[in-house]
């Protein structure tokens, strides 16, 4: 939440256009120390800028630091550049900055559960040290929640440490892929720069750009081959993954799925090949998705958030994590996360642990709960005929949301709107169930006037996709607006399964669309290689035949 007394500035710097970055020729070195709750030194994300809106970087850093892409990748980041030329540089806690005698506005960044410092002082009335004192803006009930990003490229180890304890995230998994240039550094275990609550682990993207790209965590023995360069054929299998990673704890979700489920996507949730889908990641998830989009059955109807309802309503219980793709400093390590719920203490193994069993709920700023009773996402409650379950939905945002919503069977079960000032808001409605049922809840900024007007959330930030209020806080690859989503609670009426004809119907279709596509324009290394793949796909409609036939 802003400091209420700076809105009126905050609206007409965010309004007024784009900023200049500015060197001082002349000045006074000052010394700021940012500090949390506990009254300690800690890193943080700082902007401080004249009120016209000139950049000013701290002593070591860049006013006009190079924007990375991915035909230049680097390893090191001391910066992140936001929407509307909003620059932001990295600070471990304390830090020296020349300054000019005059007002200047200061920001200060440190995830979703710090309020954001927005204020202006006149350096002429201030000693030459100053304090920044950040505070937590909400308690929240439990505290056993940790965020990770899990799909990150292009930072090395020391640059992630700074960057996740700047952002308040508890893990972040750098990816090696075809396209990165970091295959020596894996290691199959945890980075010795972490820390016990800032764990850095190298994973790897495993990508064939039609059959679809998965996200493999905790490997532990070697990379999957090929790593590089790209695959050239439709062969093999991305599920083949799960069975060389798996015995050994392996993780495998899948990237970007509601942008880029695949040809593979359903395939490996029906043989039970996939541990999770990265459903916040790239694009909204109320979005179609846009690529291998030509295999999805009614793809303008069916957005990557209808595709996760549909599995689940097969009766595949598919938890979501999160993850930001992030390939350059356009894009803030855990813009998009997932809070997994620990038993015990925490770990990498015990935080994958908690996601595997579906502990979790993805964000890009509010923090969400959901229970009934006791019971919170992951959990299998058996029910009988005629009893009553209580369902509780709480949302707390640090920016503004206006919907908080319970959903089951993919249906709205009930609705709840959030006022422009309101930052918490509570949701509770009795549930009766006849049959088995999944519920889950979710938050998010969709109705609020102008919201989305001028956006293309199909385009790239950096090529013209639009602004929003959350991309000049938080980068991602594309505009977004607030979402928060749990993974489902299940209640199974007389511990029969969740079924649905018509959703097991629609993955056949899927299937065989992906089937006709890769008969036809399929790269298979021998006619062998390509039977194996099809008879996979068969595999595929026939599991799905059977769970629409059980229903």
């Amino acid at each position: 939440m802003i400091e209420q007394h700076t809105l009126k500035l905050l609206f007409i710097c965010l309004i007024g256009g784009a900023a200049f970055c500015y060197d001082v020729p002349f000045g006074q070195t000052h010394t700021f120390l940012i500090r949390d709750e506990a009254g300690q030194l800690t890193p943080a994300r700082i902007r401080i800028t004249d009120l016209a809106g000139n950049y000013y970087a701290p002593v070591g850093h860049e006013v006009d630091f190079a924007i990375t892409n991915a035909n230049d990748p680097v390893s090191t980041e001391l910066g992140v550049l936001m929407d509307k030329n909003r620059r932001f540089a990295y600070v471990a806690g304390a830090f020296d900055i020349k300054l000019p005698k005059s007002p200047i506005r200061i920001e200060v960044v440190k995830g979703f559960h710090y309020r954001i410092y927005d204020d202006t002082i006149n350096l002429a009335n201030e000693p030459d040290s100053l304090t920044i004192q950040l505070e937590r803006w909400v308690e929240l009930p439990e505290d056993n929640w940790y965020s990770g990003d899990v799909h990150v490229h292009y930072i090395d180890p020391a640059t992630a440490l700074l960057e996740m304890k700047a952002e308040d995230l508890n893990v972040c998994n750098i990816l090696i892929s075809d396209f990165t240039i970091d295959q020596d550094k894996f290691r199959g275990a945890i980075e010795p720069i972490s820390e016990p609550e800032h764990i850095v682990y190298l994973g790897q993207e495993y990508r064939e750009d039609q059959l679809g790209h998965v996200n493999l965590l905790n490997i532990k023995e070697r990379l999957i081959e090929p790593v590089k360069p790209i695959r050239q054929y439709h062969y093999p299998l991305n599920i083949s993954a799960y069975d060389r990673i798996h015995p050994s704890g392996g993780h495998l979700s899948w990237a970007h799925f509601a942008a880029w489920p695949g040809l593979e996507g359903p395939l490996a949730a029906v043989l039970r090949k996939v541990d999770a889908v990265e459903l916040l990641c790239t694009i909204d998830p109320f979005h179609p998705p846009i690529f291998a989009s030509q295999v999805v059955p009614e793809v303008r109807m069916n957005s990557g958030l209808r595709l996760w309802y549909r599995l689940l309503n097969c009766g595949l219980r598919i938890p979501i994590t999160a993850g930001t793709d992030k390939m350059n400093n356009q894009v803030t390590v855990g813009g998009n996360r997932v809070y997994a719920q620990v038993d015990g203490g925490f770990s990498y193994e015990s935080w994958i642990k908690a996601i595997n069993e579906g502990k979790t709920f993805v964000s890009n700023t509010p923090f969400l709960s959901l229970k009934i009773g006791n019971q919170g996402p992951g959990s299998v409650l058996n029910t009988a005929a005629g009893e009553s379950y209580r369902i509780r939905a709480e949302v707390w945002s640090q920016l503004p949301i206006d919907r908080l919503e319970i959903v089951a069977n993919g249906e709205l079960l009930a609705e709840k709107s959030i006022g422009a000032t309101q930052r918490h808001a509570v949701l509770e409605f009795l549930i009766q169930p006849t049959e088995s049922t999944w519920i889950a809840a979710r938050a998010y900024q969709f109705s609020r006037a102008g919201a989305r007007r001028g956006l293309s959330l199909a385009q790239r930030r950096d090529a013209g996709g639009g602004s929003t209020l959350f991309n000049q806080y938080y980068g991602t690859l594309r505009p977004e607006t607030l979402f928060a989503h749990t993974s489902p609670i299940y209640l199974l009426a007389d511990n029969q399964p969740i079924r649905s004809t018509d959703d097991a119907a629609y993955f056949v279709k899927y299937l065989q669309n992906a089937m006709q596509w890769l008969e036809v324009d399929g790269r298979f290394p021998s006619k062998t290689a390509k039977e194996e793949v099809l008879e996979a796909f068969r595999q595929g409609m026939n599991a799905f035949e059977s769970l629409g036939e059980s229903h």
